[in-house]
C-alpha cells in the first residue's frame, strides 16, 4: 500500500512571507502494539479549576439533560514559625487569599492537624486499621473524608523503567527502612509503579505488613531494560549492564502501532503521572508523591505541553511530588566509567568529556526539578541515604490549612491564575502555597468563522490540550537571504482518529494551527491548514493500526522561537498541543555549518504540477525535502524496523570569504564528503561512507547529502548516529548527533518476535513514518 498524498495551497501569516508547501500523508505500518496507562482513561480531558461540582437533572423519557457547574479552588497552605515548627491556632479571618493580586473570598477552611493525632495515638495504643483498598466502590465520599482526616498521605511511586537494578534495590530498601523504623500511625501510604504502564500495587493503608509485601512483590530486573541509561559523551550512549534493549509491546490482532510514539517515552512517563494526579483528585486533602527514578531523558521530541499538563493536573489534585534521584552521588572521572567506550579524539584531555557527563547529568534532573518546584514539592540529590527524604516529606506535611474559595474572575479562558495566600499580622512566618492554577477552557464554537476562533483561542490558551496524541518533528535549512525554511512534520496515530464512514469511503477532516513566537512574544510566522481525509475501505483498516503524517513548512530568520501546534480533528472536536523551543543558529560567516539531519524510511512521489496553482507549485520547488519526483518524508518519532531502509538528508553551507564576498572559503573542485557512524552501548558498531556531496540549489556555498542504509543487519535497540562532514582541501570539520532506535522487523505473516499478529505487513519504504 502506498501512501497517499493530499497537498494544499498555505495560507499567508505572520511575517508576511509566503508559507511553503503542506502536505498530508497517510502512513501504513501493519505491524505493532501499544503501550496504555492502566487508569489513564478515569479523569482524562478535564480542563478546569482544581475541582468542579456539578449539578445534573435528566429526563430519561426525553433525553433532557440540564448541567449547572461551579469551579472551587482549593489550596493548601503550610504555616510555619521561625524555627520551621508548624502554627495550627489560626482561624479562617487570620487569612487572605489573591489570585492575580484580587481578593477572593474564602468558602471552605479546615485544618489538617496529622501531629495532634500521632500524639493521641501514642497515648491510646495501637491505631484503628485503615485500607482504602478494601472499601466498596459505593463508599460515599464524606466517609472517605473522615478516614483520611488528620491523616498524612503518602504515595511511593516508583518508575521501573529508568531505575537501574542497584537503583531499584537501594530505593526499594530504603522504603522498607521508611515503613519499619519511621511510618508513624497517622500516615497512610500508597505504592504505584510504572514500567510500560500505570499500576497501583497498593491504596492508601496504614498496615505495614501490607505495604511490605506489596514492595516486594516488584520483579527486580523485569523492566530495567527499558531504562534509557547512562550519559551520552564523545563516544555516544552508555549502559552500565553492558546491553540496551528496545522492548516491543504484545497484543491482538487487532491492536494499533504506537511503538514508535512510547521509544522515547518521556512524554510517557510523564502521561503516567498525571494520570495518577486524576486518580488522587478523589481522595481528600494534601497528597505527597515520592518519586524514585533515574532521572527523566528528554530526547529532543519531547512536548512541553505534557508537562504542563501534568503539572497542572497534580495542581487540581492537590499532589506535591517530592522527586528522589535513585542513582544517589555520582563519580564521573574524566574518561567515564569502565562500562563505557572512552571518548575520542581530545576530549579526554580537555573538558569537553566531563562537560559533557554533567550536562547529561542536569538534563535527566531538569523535568525531575520542574516537577517538584511547580508543584510545591522539592527535589533530592546526590544522596546514597534516603531518610532524609522521608523525613523531610513527614516534617512538611505535619499539618496544614485546606483553604477553598470560588474564582471572582468567571472566564474561561485556559490562563495561569496566581495564587497568594497571606497571614494577618504574620510577621516572622512562612506561608507555603502551591503557585497557581490553569482556568478552565470551554468552546461553544463550532462551525465557520466560529472554529477559526477557537483554533486561535487554543493557540493562546496557556492550558495545554492533550484529547488528540502527535508528536512533532522540525528541521530546518537556510536560503540564500539568510533565513531558514523550516520544514514542520506531526505525526498522529491512526487509533486516536475517528472516521466517518461515507458510501465505501471513510472520511475525517483535520485543523492545523502552527505559530511561532520570539523571545518578546511577537509573532513571527504561522501557518493554518484544513486538510480533509479519504480513504478506502482497505487504506482505513491499515491506518487504523498505523499513523498520520502532516507536512508544512514557515520561513524565519535565525533566532529562537517558542513553536506551538494546535491540531484539531473536526468530527469530535478533539484537539491536542504540542509546545517545544525551536533553535535557529546564526548564519556562520566563517567555518562550516550544517542543516538539520533529517531520517526518514520513505520516499513519496510528488503530484504533477499545477500551473494554475501558482503559490502551491512555488511551494512544492521551495521546500527542500523535495528531489526531483520524490518526497523525503521526516519520521518524526525516529523508530524504525530492522527491514526497512534508513534515508538520511541534510545540507552543508560554507561561509563565503570575507575578503573577495564572492568564492566560497576553501573552495575547491573536490566537493565536501560525509559519512556515518553509529554508536550502541557507548560503543561503534557500524560506519559508512563516505559520500560525496551535491552542489545544492540553495545557493553558493550550499551542499546537500542524500544516502540510504538497509538496516536489516542492525540488532534491535537504541542508537545514536553521528554524521561527519569534512572539507579536507579547506580543513574544516563539522559534525551532528542524533538519538534512533530499531526494533524488530515483522515476519512473513506480520508478526514481530513473540506477537501474535497476522495481519500483512506492507513492506519496506510504505510504512513505519
Amino acid at each position: 500500500m502506498r501512501r497517499r498524498t493530499v497537498r494544499q495551497k498555505n495560507v499567508r501569516y505572520g511575517s508576511g512571507r509566503t508559507v511553503m508547501l503542506a502536505a498530508i500523508a497517510v502512513s501504513v505500518v501493519a505491524v505493532g502494539m501499544v503501550v496504555q496507562l492502566a487508569m489513564a482513561a478515569q479523569d482524562q480531558g478535564q480542563a478546569g479549576a482544581p475541582t468542579s461540582g456539578q449539578i445534573g437533572y435528566q429526563n430519561l423519557s426525553q433525553g433532557y439533560t440540564l448541567k449547572v457547574s461551579t469551579n472551587e479552588v482549593l489550596v493548601d497552605v503550610r504555616v510555619t514559625d521561625r524555627r520551621g515548627n508548624p502554627v495550627t491556632n489560626f482561624k479562617q479571618s487570620d487569612f487572605k487569599v489573591y489570585e492575580d493580586g484580587v481578593p477572593q473570598e474564602i468558602n471552605s477552611f479546615d485544618l489538617e492537624n496529622i501531629q495532634k493525632l500521632v500524639e493521641e495515638t501514642g497515648e491510646n495504643g495501637k491505631p484503628t486499621e485503615i485500607n482504602l483498598g478494601a472499601l466498596p466502590k459505593t463508599t460515599p465520599q464524606e466517609t472517605y473524608r473522615r478516614l483520611v482526616q488528620n491523616h498524612r498521605l503518602v504515595v511511593l511511586f516508583f518508575d521501573l523503567s529508568s531505575m537501574q537494578i542497584p537503583d531499584l534495590l537501594r530505593a526499594l530498601k530504603s522504603a522498607q527502612n521508611f515503613l519499619k523504623t519511621d511510618m508513624t500511625p497517622a500516615d497512610l501510604v500508597a505504592l504505584v509503579t510504572y514500567s510500560s504502564d500505570l499500576k497501583v500495587l497498593q491504596d492508601f493503608t496504614n498496615n505495614r505488613d501490607v505495604l511490605s509485601k506489596a514492595i516486594r512483590s516488584i520483579q527486580i530486573g523485569q523492566s530495567f531494560t527499558l531504562a534509557s541509561s547512562g550519559s551520552v559523551g564523545e563516544a555516544g550512549g552508555t549502559d552500565s549492564f553492558g546491553t540496551e534493549v528496545v522492548t516491543q509491546d504484545t497484543g491482538n490482532a487487532f491492536t494499533p502501532d504506537e511503538t514508535e510514539f512510547n521509544i522515547f517515552n518521556t512524554d510517557e512517563k510523564l502521561s503516567a503521572l498525571q494520570s495518577l494526579a486524576n486518580l488522587l483528585q478523589a481522595v481528600p486533602g494534601r497528597k505527597s508523591v515520592i518519586h524514585f527514578s533515574s532521572g527523566i531523558e528528554q530526547t529532543g521530541v519531547d512536548n512541553e505541553a505534557q508537562l504542563q499538563a501534568t503539572i497542572d493536573a497534580a495542581n487540581r489534585a492537590n499532589v506535591s511530588f517530592y522527586t528522589l534521584d535513585a542513582r544517589g552521588l555520582m563519580a564521573m572521572p574524566s574518561g567515564g566509567g569502565a562500562s563505557a567506550a572512552s571518548p575520542s579524539g581530545t576530549a579526554i584531555y580537555t573538558a569537553s568529556a566531563v562537560s559533557s557527563q554533567i550536562n547529561s547529568t542536569h538534563n535527566s534532573r531538569e523535568t525531575l526539578s520542574t516537577l517538584a518546584t511547580d508543584t510545591g514539592g522539592r527535589m533530592f540529590t546526590d544522596l546514597n541515604n534516603f531518610a532524609p527524604v522521608f523525613e523531610y516529606v513527614q516534617k512538611a506535611n505535619t499539618s496544614y490549612y485546606l483553604i477553598g474559595y470560588t474564582p471572582s474572575n468567571t472566564k474561561a479562558d485556559g490562563k495561569f491564575r496566581r495564587i497568594r495566600v497571606e497571614v494577618v499580622e504574620g510577621r516572622g512566618l512562612k506561608v507555603e502555597a502551591r503557585p497557581g492554577y490553569y482556568a478552565p477552557v470551554s468552546f461553544g464554537r463550532s462551525s465557520g468563522q466560529q472554529k477559526e476562533l477557537q483554533l486561535a483561542d487554543a493557540l493562546n490558551s496557556e492550558a495545554p490540550f492533550l484529547d488528540l496524541p502527535l508528536a512533532i518533528e522540525t528541521a530546518y535549512f537556510l536560503q540564500p537571504d539568510h533565513h531558514y525554511y523550516v520544514v514542520l512534520a506531526a505525526k498522529i496515530p491512526g487509533s486516536s482518529i475517528p472516521f466517518r464512514q461515507h458510501s465505501s469511503d471513510h472520511r475525517t477532516q483535520f485543523d492545523f494551527a502552527w505559530r511561532a513566537t520570539d523571545s518578546q512574544g511577537k509573532v513571527a510566522g504561522a501557518l493554518r491548514d484544513t486538510l480533509p481525509v479519504k480513504l478506502d475501505a482497505y487504506t482505513f483498516q491499515t491506518v487504523l493500526k498505523g499513523n498520520l503524517l502532516y507536512e508544512g513548512g514557515l520561513v524565519l530568520p535565525p533566532g529562537t522561537y517558542k513553536l506551538k501546534v494546535v491540531a484539531r480533528e473536526n468530527l469530535t472536536g478533539k484537539m491536542g498541543t504540542f509546545e517545544k523551543q525551536l533553535v535557529l543558529p546564526p548564519v556562520s560567516k566563517t567555518g562550516l555549518a550544517l542543516s538539520s539531519v533529517v531520517v526518514s524510511n520513505e520516499l513519496s512521489k510528488k503530484p504533477p504540477t499545477r500551473p494554475q496553482r501558482g503559490p502551491w507549485t512555488t511551494g512544492a520547488e521551495d521546500n527542500p525535502l523535495d528531489s526531483g519526483s520524490q518526497a523525503i518524508l521526516p519520521s518524526v518519532t525516529r523508530v524504525f524496523y530492522a527491514n526497512q531502509n534508513l534515508y538520511v538528508y541534510f545540507q552543508s553551507y560554507v561561509a563565503k570569504s570575507a575578503s573577495s564576498g564572492k568564492s566560497p572559503r576553501g573552495s575547491s573542485p573536490s566537493p565536501p564528503s560525509m559519512a556515518l557512524i553509529f554508536f550502541r552501548n557507548g560503543v561503534q558498531i557500524s560506519q559508512a561512507g563516505p559520500y560525496a556531496a551535491k552542489s545544492g540549489k540553495s545557493g553558493e556555498g550550499t551542499a546537500s547529502y542524500f544516502t540510504e542504509i538497509p538496516l536489516a543487519k542492525f540488532p534491535p535497540g537504541r542508537y545514536w548516529m553521528q554524521v561527519n562532514v569534512m572539507d579536507v582541501p579547506a580543513n574544516q570539520v563539522a559534525f551532528a548527533r542524533i538519538p534512533m532506535a530499531i526494533v524488530s522487523a515483522p515476519d512473513k505473516g506480520g508478526n514481530h518476535t513473540g506477537s501474535s499478529r497476522d495481519e500483512k505487513y506492507a513492506g519496506p519504504g510504505t510504512s513505519g513514518n
